[in-house]
């Protein structure tokens, strides 16, 4: 074979799982946003339909709610940006044009439109639709001090690691710990209850983060819990990049995220 028809075969390997795919984002704002803000926001919003019109919805009604209506604003700019970029962890872009983008008025605010032609790669595996999970958190502002309960649910045994994620503070993610044990970098088990299912309820103390220095009064936070099939290590905190690669690391059949946020006042 030479090495013509061998760069052939590699780049037939490595585009097998590529598929072009349009996306339309847009975004309404007032005096309080830049324009530019408003139309990175979009971009970002068109990038997440490329990839969902691939490979399904990312963005689900309960965020759209979380981020619109936990602070009374018609917007909030910063808990869409953060659900957006979750959007990104289940699959990759490798190339992004913009095709057009557009500022218009629109009933005294303004609504900035980008509409983009992706290259989207899709992962070699899909997921198993057998591994299903239904995460709870009975409300969606919390004092500090306040009890959270959490409650998940799996259809089948699992593995899970359970994550805060402060994204407005370092986008740090750590750990929630269960137990006082010293190794605590294993996944805990999930195993079926009394009632014959895989459940999960506890109540966690809504803590203020030391990251918080500033004197603001809310902060926008996510729960995080990642189930597996199979057992893994996990650092007790990351950087969100980090924490996306070491996601990206288990294969999507063997995996389901699950994320709901809440705002945390004192």
């Amino acid at each position: 074979m030479n090495f013509f028809s061998m760069t052939c075969m590699l780049l037939i390997c490595f585009f097998a799982n590529a598929e072009m795919a349009k996306g339309v984002g847009e975004y309404r704002y007032g005096p309080e946003t830049s324009e530019a803000q408003a139309c990175r926001l979009a971009l970002d919003k068109a990038k997440s339909m490329a990839l969902s019109s691939v490979m399904g919805e990312f963005i689900t009604i309960e965020e759209q709610h979380f981020c619109r209506g936990t602070l009374g604003k018609e917007t909030d700019e910063d808990c869409e940006l953060n659900s957006l970029s979750w959007s990104f962890i289940e699959g990759d872009l490798k190339s992004t044009k913009v095709i057009q983008q557009k500022v218009e008025p629109s009933s005294g605010s303004y609504i900035c439109t980008v509409a983009i032609e992706a290259e989207v790669l899709r992962p070699l595996k899909k997921p198993d639709p057998n591994f299903e999970v239904d995460l709870k958190v009975r409300q969606s502002i919390f004092r500090v001090g306040d009890d959270l309960t959490l409650e998940f649910e799996s259809t089948i045994p699992a593995y899970f690691a359970i994550f805060n994620w402060l994204p407005n503070e370092n986008n740090q993610i750590n750990r929630v710990l269960l137990t006082s044990a010293a190794d605590q970098s294993d996944s805990d088990f999930l195993k079926k209850n009394a009632n014959g299912k895989f459940q999960f309820k506890k109540a966690f103390t809504a803590t203020w983060s030391k990251a918080y220095r500033g004197e603001k009064k809310s902060y926008d936070e996510w729960v995080l819990v990642v189930l597996t099939k199979k057992p893994y290590k996990w650092l007790s905190s990351y950087d969100f990049e980090t924490f996306k690669e070491k996601l990206r690391e288990i294969p999507n059949d063997e995996r389901r995220i699950k994320r709901m946020g809440y705002q945390l006042s004192k």
